[in-house]
């Protein structure tokens, strides 16, 4: 049997992937699942991936806890 081992574009496409499909599960939960929409949620995902990703990022949970403390905190003080 032959086994495929990923190169390290396909794991990083899978790791983004995952990472995405998460974080825009998680913006719809913090709404309640009300109102907004998937597609605005997963491409917000992606932005947040691509900007971040040199840096590496937490789960996507936590780095939407990040995210939103900083807009609170910059929305109060600006």
């Amino acid at each position: 049997m032959v086994t495929h081992k990923p190169t390290d574009t396909e794991a990083h496409t899978a790791k983004r992937h995952d990472w995405i499909a998460e974080a825009a599960y998680y913006l719809a939960e913090r709404r309640g699942f009300q109102g907004g929409c998937p597609i605005e949620d997963w491409l917000y995902a992606e932005r947040v991936f691509d900007q971040h990703d040199a840096q590496g990022l937490p789960s996507p949970r936590m780095a939407l806890v990040f995210l939103d403390r900083r807009s609170t905190d910059e929305g109060a003080g600006g």
